[in-house]
């Protein structure tokens, strides 16, 4: 009797296998980020611009440093413990593929040091100059920030993701990298923003309280932290991506547009909340909450749409998992989707079940990023990439134990 050749095409696992090699392909999960790239030309337009910052920061500060230095070192380290909270946080949602450490490094200094002091505070500052002899003081003093910044602003920090994403092509691909590396950017020119707010204070008021002025203005600053450049931010880096089209995010250009134009919008509100409000206290206030709200409403909206797309990488990621009986298709559409999750856990029939099955869900988005980084990083294929996998796979077989029912509990 003579046997046939079993098809390639029709094994399960060689389908599933295709499926994540194409996968980590598009998506660049669990690529390297290198920084120095001596051979390429945006590794050293980064470093010449941010060189021009420095010294642009210097030149500010420098000769101010004596008389002040208490009140700056203390504006410093508030900025900077609310610009570490945020950051925290900003990694916490940053649920899919997980940045690597440098990119964001690289997104907060951009944010900080040119976009801030070698592009912004130069253009902004001619640009009031000539409203003011333009228009006058009153329209100057109601409108000029608003229909400066979040042109001036938003293009600086939009250079430097530009700049990103061509210093990491395979690491910056989908409208969810635009929303989190873009959060990261705003979050870097916000804090160093707020220091520079809290100096002019301290500076403006003679030395006198110079501590009190930056304390004051630090927490009022970073009160509003989060509804301001991290967000206005995100949503133009992530409109950016749907303009320009990368082989992991098709081009969408009226979506493109309309995020751009919504962090602009939410920056010029947010700007000139005097001059909408007419000048009243009380109607100032109700647009700047008002703004906080469609902030909110747009970037739910942002994400939503961006998910999709990293949903599927982590379908495709796992999906050998999902043959070979590590994970089941349930328990990754539990990941993935929001009503599957919700009903997931609540079929759970006891408390530690649930709770059992919701740190499941994590362990199996945790075995993702380590499929990813022993996969695409050469040193991770055997050693210490395949040990991290093997932890997430026994971690993953453990807490199932945990989440099914107990007889007789």
């Amino acid at each position: 009797m003579t046997g046939r050749a079993t098809d390639p095409a029709a094994d399960p696992m060689v389908e599933a296998e295709r499926r994540r090699a194409e996968a980590l392909e598009l998506s660049g999960w669990g690529e390297r980020f290198t920084f120095f790239q001596p051979q390429n030309l945006c590794f050293w337009v980064y470093l010449a611009l941010t060189g021009i910052g420095v010294f642009q920061v210097w030149s500010f500060f420098g000769p101010k440093v004596g008389f002040y230095a208490e009140a700056f070192a203390t504006g410093a380290v508030l900025c900077g413990l609310c610009g570490a909270a945020w950051a925290l946080w900003f990694h916490h949602i940053d649920r899919w593929e997980r940045q690597p450490r440098g990119l964001v490094v690289a997104a907060l200094i951009w944010g900080a040091v040119p976009a801030t002091f070698a592009f912004a505070m130069t253009v902004n500052t001619a640009m009031l100059s000539i409203y003011a002899k333009l228009f006058g003081q009153a329209w100057t003093a109601d409108w000029a920030a608003g229909f400066t910044a979040p042109f001036t602003e938003e293009a600086a920090k939009l250079c430097g993701f530009v700049l990103i994403m061509g210093l990491a092509p395979r690491l910056v691909r989908t409208a969810n990298d635009g929303l989190i590396i873009g959060a990261f950017v705003g979050l870097g020119f916000a804090a160093f923003e707020d220091f520079l707010y809290a100096a002019n204070s301290t500076a403006t008021a003679f030395g006198t309280d110079p501590v009190g002025n930056a304390v004051q203005i630090s927490f009022t600053r970073i009160a509003v932290s989060f509804v301001s450049h991290p967000l206005f931010s995100a949503l133009v880096c992530s409109g950016a991506i749907y303009l320009l089209g990368t082989v992991a995010q098709e081009r969408r250009v009226g979506r493109g547009l309309a995020l751009v134009l919504a962090g602009m919008f939410l920056h010029f509100t947010w700007d000139d909340a005097g001059g909408l409000g007419n000048g009243n206290g009380l109607q100032m206030i109700g647009v700047m909450l008002g703004s906080i709200l469609l902030a909110m409403v747009i970037l739910r909206a942002a994400f939503r749409a961006a998910a999709p797309r990293e949903h599927q990488f982590v379908r495709d990621i796992l999906a050998p998992e999902v043959v070979a009986g590590v994970v089941t298709a349930e328990e990754v559409e539990s990941v993935v989707d929001r009503k599957s999750a919700k009903a997931y856990r609540r079929a759970g029939p006891q408390h530690h079940t649930r709770r059992a099955r919701k740190h499941l869900r994590h362990a199996i988005l945790d075995l993702t990023h380590d499929l990813a980084r022993a996969t695409n990083d050469p040193d991770g294929a055997d050693g210490a990439g395949a040990e991290a996998v093997d932890r997430s796979r026994a971690e993953v077989a453990r807490l199932r134990g945990l989440a099914e029912p107990q007889p007789g509990g």
